[in-house]
Parts: structure tokens; C-alpha cells; sequence
């Protein structure tokens, strides 16, 4: 029994590894320094994960080296904290690079043992130019749980300024809090409030003023959105002028209804048309860019489950 478990751990830390590379080839993106030690962070992570992959489209140009790993509550906060504190060490162990935890070790400090939040995840977003790529740590708050306190520290350890309105709204419906550690050594921290939809939300009242707040300020194209996704969240920074809208799909079939693509988008979408184990895609953008007939600007993401049977 023991060595059945051990093969179906390996065989789960395999096809992880085969969902980047798959993306890499598929998208031209080259396993260069620090995508290996990337792999070799996700390869280490007990139980089942879900690898989301994504691409950043300005325009005419594609940025596919994006990756986030999620545990599926086989490790829980603050144990799934580990995998990302040990990619950073190795990052920093073969370059020039020292990344500016404060932030996060500042706020972990305060509730490493805290029962609101989940789990975590770590990401590796890379740009052409390597100071620019970031290492994302988001921290996932469970749903039943009041986020409050965990907000006000994040906000306070950030010295961030948000509009009344919109701060009551992150108090109560904030589902992720992210920390973004760039390899000039910035960083900055992510709040993303949202409707997680009744499948998740259940009959408790987390992201009720989120959409009242939407309902208000957003247009009526963002609006039709939300309601046809099956998730809808907004990440919200200090550093940016703009809130980014994540628009959620359980079935991906439904982006090419909701969206017009560009011809990188189109290629992205056939692309993940042939991909097995999806669980959901999302399409990422500025409210302002969803006014063109077709997005040029955007972000395109699948979550693809290490645990699932591929078709055959």
C-alpha cells in the first residue's frame, strides 16, 4: 500500500512538471534560469496541486513564462508556506538577486497561526528582462471566515490608502491576499476581493458588498461579465493606477462566447482547446481595454489539475 501511494505521488509530481513544459514548447518560451528551480519547487509539494499557467498579451507581444501551484488541501497554512520560502532561498543562492521579504514576514509574523487562512500558493511570473519577473506568494482566506483582521494588517504593513467605500468592501470580501517579491528587490502587496459564486460562498454572506460595490461603480459590459462568470474578482494595489477584473470559467468554451481575441488570444485559446485536466480559465483585464471590439490587452489563464484522468 505504502509503495502505491509513493508511485501515485510521483506519477501527480510528473504531470505538473509535464503541464509547464507542455506550455513552454507550446508558447516558445525557453526553461532557462530560474524555471528548473521553479520545477523542482513544484516537483517537492506533497499531495495534488493545480499548476495554472498564463499568458500576457500587450498588443502584439507574448509573455507565456507564468505559473502559480496550489495545493488541494493536502497541506494547509502555514505548512504550505515552506515550498515558497525554499524557492526563494534557492533563487537567491545562484544570482545577484535579493529578493525584500519584509512585507511578508512581517505579516506572517502576525498570523502564522491563523485559522482564516487556507493554504498558500507561490508563482513565477517572468519578463524578457529578468529584474522585472516577480515571485507571487497569495495567500487564500477561507470563505466562511471573516477576513477583516488579516486585511488591516495587510493594508497597514503596505501603507495603503484606499477610498472609504472601497476599504469597507476589502474588509469584508477579500478572498486572496498577495505578496509580490520582484528580483530588483520591490515589492508590493495584492488584495483581491470578489464573488466566489454560490458553489464556493455557500449560504454565508462573503461577497454581498463586493457586488453592491460592482453593481456601482463598474460599467454595464463588466457587469454582463460577472454574471455570466462563474467567479468574478477584482486585484486591487497601491502600485497600480487601475483595479485588474479576473473573469473566471469553469468550462473554457465560454471565454471564446464572452470575449473577441486578438490573434495571440485566439492562438492561446486553441492552444488550451487540446489540453486535458482543465479546471477552469479566466481572462484578466483593465476595465478600459474591454471597450476595443476585440482585447489586445490581457491576460489568459487554465488551471490544469495533477490528479485528474486525461481523455483518452
Amino acid at each position: 500500500m505504502a509503495l502505491n501511494s509513493s508511485l501515485q505521488q510521483i506519477n501527480l509530481r510528473e504531470r505538473r512538471l509535464q503541464f509547464i513544459r507542455t506550455h513552454l514548447d507550446a508558447f516558445d518560451v525557453e526553461p532557462t534560469f530560474p524555471i528548473p528551480l521553479f520545477e523542482q519547487a513544484v516537483f517537492e509539494i506533497e499531495g495534488s496541486c493545480g499548476i495554472e499557467s498564463s499568458c500576457k498579451v500587450e498588443n502584439d507581444r507574448l509573455f507565456a513564462g507564468c505559473f502559480d501551484v496550489s495545493n488541494y488541501g493536502d497541506v494547509s497554512w502555514p505548512g504550505s508556506l515552506k515550498y515558497a520560502l525554499k524557492f526563494l532561498d534557492r533563487v537567491e543562492s545562484r544570482v545577484n538577486v535579493k529578493f525584500n521579504r519584509d512585507l511578508l514576514q512581517q505579516f506572517a509574523s502576525l498570523h502564522i497561526d491563523s485559522r482564516k487562512i487556507l493554504d498558500s500558493s507561490v508563482g513565477l511570473h517572468l519578463d524578457p528582462k529578468l529584474e522585472n519577473s516577480v515571485v507571487r506568494i497569495y495567500l487564500h482566506i477561507k470563505p466562511e471566515e471573516d477576513p477583516e483582521e488579516l486585511v488591516r494588517t495587510a493594508i497597514e504593513i503596505d501603507g495603503s490608502h484606499y477610498p472609504i467605500e472601497l476599504l469597507q468592501v476589502l474588509l469584508k470580501d477579500v478572498i486572496i491576499i498577495g505578496f509580490n517579491l520582484f528580483f530588483d528587490g520591490c515589492s508590493d502587496v495584492e488584495l483581491m476581493a470578489g464573488d466566489l459564486g454560490k458553489e464556493y460562498r455557500g449560504n454565508n454572506q462573503r461577497g454581498r458588498a463586493f457586488a453592491t460595490y460592482a453593481q456601482k461603480i463598474f460599467s454595464k459590459k463588466v457587469i454582463a461579465l460577472y454574471k455570466a462568470s462563474d467567479i468574478f474578482f477584482v486585484s486591487f494595489s497601491k502600485i497600480r493606477e487601475y483595479p485588474f477584473l479576473y473573469f473566471q470559467f469553469n468550462d473554457i468554451k465560454e471565454l471564446k462566447k464572452q470575449f473577441s481575441f486578438n490573434s495571440l488570444g485566439d492562438r492561446i485559446y486553441g492552444f488550451c482547446q487540446n489540453q486535458d485536466c482543465i479546471a477552469y480559465a479566466a481572462v484578466g483585464v483593465k476595465e478600459q481595454d474591454l471597450e476595443s471590439s476585440r482585447l489586445e490587452n490581457f491576460h489568459f489563464s487554465y488551471n490544469q489539475h495533477d490528479g485528474c484522468k486525461p481523455h483518452p
